[in-house]
């Protein structure tokens, strides 16, 4: 070939490029961000706003359902999901993948901003924003050990924060358990009674007594001056002087009717740190920002304030996803290190040079340095999949120069001066070997056009496996035959060694293997049929194994990290919810693998946090810790509790749990009863844990009915009835305060003792005709109940999401199972959605297989392209399925799962079986044209060409062991992958070595009698022996 033979001519050509592309590779490796997952530019469109004191039933009436009906609009939305809370309503929209995720934010902005005419004036301005799956926090911290709220609070906000703030690459700083100071105006409702005022009344006082406004301008000459009107607040005492009313030449002031003080935002939640109550940090990433570079700067910057801490005050990270990722970074690198020494011991193993060895060895770390400047011009990161492509391309990456190192050596031995045969031979091989690589880019390319979220994540994989396999297609044309030409020569040493005799004995019994196969082979051309049924048993035999192995959409993996989350009976308070908080934190001290927990509490549901030891350092996965933690706390009465692990893979969906389902109807009630009725029906079966729904008893509420008719008789307005117990009951931020470096609001409010006692609704008055005070009770009517606590909608209709974890790993295998018992069941007006994160998922799969079809076209048309035939290559073909014999014993002797990974496995399986294929094929070809009989011709390529086949084999197989048997970290998630192509490779291989010559055999006289028909119609002499292609 030309550039073999430029190679030859001009090494240091040559050896100047390889030396520049190493370089490159290593400057672009130092400069290739490190995350967890892939960066997905996903459009995902937030929509949040709040509403201070309005119920969940409020807000999805006024607010939610308004938002969703103006963005579903626009062009190219596919799903809308809104979560509903008191006081606030959060919708995320989710657009085709196509979409720009930029151009979709303002178009929501702008259905937003004129739909602001149609939502309550009350509210605040609505949040807009690209809902950034990768900007979660990576560093989390607590900052603990002071008795005074307010103290750590400044500390957070003045020292801390300012100083994560300068660390490049943080995007947000979140912050939680804090107390907000305010001002607080407390009113004593009898007083209010006395001077005959109503709470309005006192509202408008505050408001119009503390102004700062610019009033107008006055040109004075060729001056123009403003003019500025202030009355501002200058001591937090002087509120206490402004005047309310003044009736017959009496006044009454704040002072008279209310307490005037210092005060902190009603908490509605707090956070514990290893039982202690703390301030929570979480550090937020800029998107396509390096995970590791940002946590390792905000730790050095956090390392930095803690000598400013005040005494007795600490700061811990209480988890840092950065720790992880380098795990998962160092162990990959180790397997691909292990994998190359493996590798390349088989080389030398067969080739018994060091020389040689040495030559085909030097592809590896080039081919993989290289790949570093193609990721880094696609804007790829090292993450869990680009790394996974890596660690299972070694062995690959070595096949091209094992094919080419072999046959120059076997060049060599012919007699061949060094250069004659590395030209020689690397024509000789040339084609075969482009056709074999192409054959394994055929199978990886489709990969990169997987459609839904999953897609966008194996972009990075596919793609880097089809880069280092072009660089190590260049690399075995060009350094491979040049440095042969230089190193090797046609002299056999014989070393007396050891090791010596013993690679001498190897290659011995190879020999005497290699002549048994073709005896073998020989006899097996006339037993085709036999071998054929054999083959059609095993298959279907394995087939049957599937079902045993169980099915899951991405392995789950070991984190380290287990949620726990506590439901409790309704009505409870803050405090009440610590307590009962605590409990659940001593059982889970009671286990040694816990390191650290970190807890947030509202008075209706808590979050434990759990960082677990190292995983070397204890002897149960996190995934077995949850389930055990789920079966002890369930003693716990008052509350519904569920601890699942963190994992990147499981059921999918809204919920961390392994199973989710989505049930969805107009009528809310009727879709919260079947849930019930399945939550039962599952939780039934010994496999299902923690089975659960997202929607939590009803919170107590006492509606207040305005009476029409009474309130127009009395002359009361329907708003001054609500906004009345807002202010009493709630709390009113009515103006602020400048208190120096900050402003605080100022809210106005019954006192504490008033506000929490029912029975003093029975003393509120509002504002009748002519001012006249007019009891509430006369214009309402009191009714008890209850209020959810939380709403769930799913393309405008209620959502209920049945979820639970599943004690097996097969999770899939579950899901499907109850999915068809939900379907049969499902009653008039409730759906099962098959959107959102299981649509996508499903999608995805799909994808999958629709992109399988399409490599396994590509590949047959790369081969009828080399073999310059359409029949030839199904002989290849026909082997493809036997790869899926061995793939499904090596998950199963692995006890991995049936998974999108395993599958992707198995279609890389057919680009490998398709190379051994082509070499075996394209050499019996090469016979065949010249005059040799078909059958003989068959037997003297497969001994030819078994030991390059067998090495690339080995290679591939050696390669992989480290990935199929690592302990790592995220090593869940590659493991599935390689015990299947290594189990695929040993079945497929041996069979491969005499399927393909018999279904060759047949094809060809099926094509003989093909061309004797033809003989006969044209009456045109043919030679039997010649190669005709169809």
């Amino acid at each position: 070939m030309n550039i073999a033979n430029i190679s030859i001519k001009r090494p240091v050509f040559i050896s100047v490029i390889m030396i520049v592309l190493t370089i490159l590779g290593f400057v672009s490796y130092k400069k290739l961000a490190l995350n967890d997952m892939p960066n997905a530019d996903l459009p995902y469109v937030s929509v949040v706003v709040t509403e201070n004191g309005a119920t969940p039933e409020e807000i999805e009436s006024k607010i939610t359902k308004k938002v969703e009906d103006s963005v579903q609009q626009i062009s190219g939305v596919q799903n809308i999901t809104s979560s509903v809370s008191s006081g606030m309503s959060q919708t995320v929209i989710e657009f085709d993948l196509s979409k720009d995720s930029k151009v979709a934010a303002q178009e929501v902005r702008d259905k937003i901003s004129s739909a602001r005419g149609q939502l309550p004036t009350d509210i605040n301005d609505p949040v807009v924003s690209n809902f950034d799956m990768s900007a979660t926090s990576i560093i989390s911290i607590a900052v603990y050990g002071s008795s005074d709220n307010q103290e750590m609070a400044d500390f957070v906000d003045n020292t801390l924060k300012t100083k994560l703030y300068t660390v490049s690459g943080v995007g947000a700083i979140n912050v939680s358990g804090e107390d907000t100071r305010e001002i607080h105006i407390k009113l004593d409702n009898n007083k209010l009674l006395q001077y005959g005022l109503t709470s309005s009344a006192v509202v408008n006082s505050i408001r119009n007594d503390n102004i700062d406004q610019s009033t107008g301008k006055v040109t004075d000459g060729d001056n123009e001056i403003s003019i500025t009107t202030t009355s501002k607040i200058q001591k937090v005492e002087d509120f206490k002087n402004i005047l309310v009313s003044n009736k017959n030449g009496t006044e009454i002031r704040i002072r008279d009717i209310a307490t005037v003080e210092n005060g902190i935002e009603e908490r509605k939640s707090q956070a514990y740190y290893q039982g202690n109550p703390s301030i929570g940090i979480d550090i937020v990433k800029q998107s396509g920002a390096n995970t590791v570079e940002v946590a390792k700067d905000a730790k050095a910057a956090l390392e930095q304030v803690k000598a400013s801490l005040p005494k007795g005050m600490h700061a811990d990270i209480v988890s840092d996803n950065s720790t992880s990722i380098k795990d998962t970074v160092d162990d990959v690198m180790n397997t691909i290190i292990e994998g190359c020494i493996l590798a390349v011991v088989i080389v030398f193993l067969f080739l018994n040079e060091w020389e040689s060895t040495l030559i085909s060895a030097s592809s590896l770390p080039i081919s993989i340095i290289t790949t570093f400047v193609c990721m880094k011009e696609m804007n790829f990161t090292l993450n869990t999949m680009s790394l996974m492509a890596l660690s299972l391309a070694v062995g690959l990456l070595i096949d091209d120069s094992i094919v080419v190192i072999e046959n120059i050596v076997r060049h060599l031995h012919m007699g061949k001066r060094p250069i004659e045969a590395a030209r020689d031979a690397t024509s000789e091989i040339g084609f075969a070997v482009i056709a074999t690589t192409l054959a394994v880019i055929a199978v990886f390319l489709p990969l990169a056009m997987i459609e839904g979220i999953i897609g966008k994540f194996f972009i990075e994989f596919s793609l880097t496996i089809v880069f280092s396999m072009a660089v190590s297609l260049f690399v075995s044309f060009t350094l491979v035959p040049m440095m042969s030409s230089r190193m090797l020569n046609s002299e056999r040493r014989e070393s007396k060694t050891f090791i010596g005799k013993f690679f001498k004995g190897f290659n011995s019994k190879f020999d005497t293997l290699a002549e048994k196969y073709s005896h073998l082979l020989a006899y097996l051309l006339h037993k085709r049929l036999i071998v054929l049924a054999v083959c059609g048993v095993m298959f279907i035999a394995s087939l049957a194994l599937i079902p045993s192995l169980g099915f899951t959409m991405i392995p789950i993996t070991d984190k380290g990290q287990i949620t726990v989350s506590a439901n409790f009976d309704s009505g409870i308070t803050l405090d009440t919810a610590s307590q009962e908080t605590k409990q659940i934190e001593e059982i889970i001290k009671k286990n040694p693998e816990v390191q650290y927990l970190y807890s947030t509490v509202t008075n209706s549901k808590a979050t434990v946090n759990i960082t677990l030891v190292d995983k070397k350092q204890r002897k149960i996965s996190s995934r077995d810790m949850a389930q055990k933690l789920g079966t002890d706390l369930k003693v716990l009465p008052g509350m519904e509790v569920t601890a699942s692990a963190a994992s990147m893979g499981g059921g999918g969906g809204g919920s961390s749990k392994d199973v989710t389902y989505d049930l969805v109807g107009s009528d809310r009630a009727k879709v919260q009863a079947f849930a019930e009725k399945m939550k039962a029906e599952i939780a039934k079966d010994p496999q299902a844990s923690d089975v659960g729904v997202n929607t939590n008893s009803g919170t107590p509420e006492v509606k207040m009915t305005v009476d029409r008719d009474k309130a127009a008789d009395l002359g009361v307005n329907s708003s001054d009835v609500a906004s009345t117990l807002a202010t009493l009951f709630n709390g009113s931020t009515v103006t602020k305060y400048d208190g120096g470096k900050d402003r605080y609001d100022v809210k106005v409010m019954l006192q504490d003792g008033e506000r929490k006692n029912l029975n003093n609704l029975d003393g509120i008055y509002v504002s009748g005709s002519n001012n006249k005070l007019v009891p509430i009770t006369d214009v309402t009517k009191k009714v008890v109940g209850t209020t959810s606590s939380t709403l769930h909608r799913y393309n405008k209709q209620a959502q209920v999401e049945l979820s639970c974890n599943v004690k097996s790993l097969a999770t899939g295998t579950f899901k499907d199972k109850y999915l068809a018992k939900i379907k049969s069941e499902l009653p008039p007006g409730v759906s099962l959605s098959v959107g959102g994160s299981m649509g996508s998922m499903q999608k995805s799969m799909d994808s999958l297989v629709q992109n399988a079809v399409l490599s396994v076209l590509l590949l047959y048309l790369v081969m009828a392209a080399q073999f310059e035939s359409f029949v030839d290559p199904i002989a290849i073909m026909f082997a493809l399925p036997l790869a899926m014999i061995g793939a499904i014993i090596g998950l199963f002797a692995g006890g991995s799962q049936l998974s999108m990974i395993a599958m992707i496995g198995i279609i890389m399986l057919m680009g490998l079986v398709a190379k051994n294929g082509i070499l075996l094929v394209d050499a019996a070809k090469e016979r065949i044209k010249e005059g040799m009989p078909r059958n003989e011709a068959l037997v003297q390529a497969g001994l030819v060409r078994l030991r390059p086949i067998v090495m690339t084999t080995l290679a591939m197989i050696f390669g992989m062991i480290p990935t199929a048997i690592a302990t790592g970290a995220g090593t869940e998630m590659r493991k599935p992958m390689a015990q299947a192509v290594i189990g695929g490779l040993i079945t497929s291989t041996i069979l491969t070595l005499f399927v393909v010559p018999i279904v060759y055999t047949i094809l060809d006289g099926l094509k003989r009698r093909f061309a004797k028909k033809i003989r006969r119609k044209k009456s045109t002499p043919i030679d039997s022996e010649s190669n005709i292609s169809i």
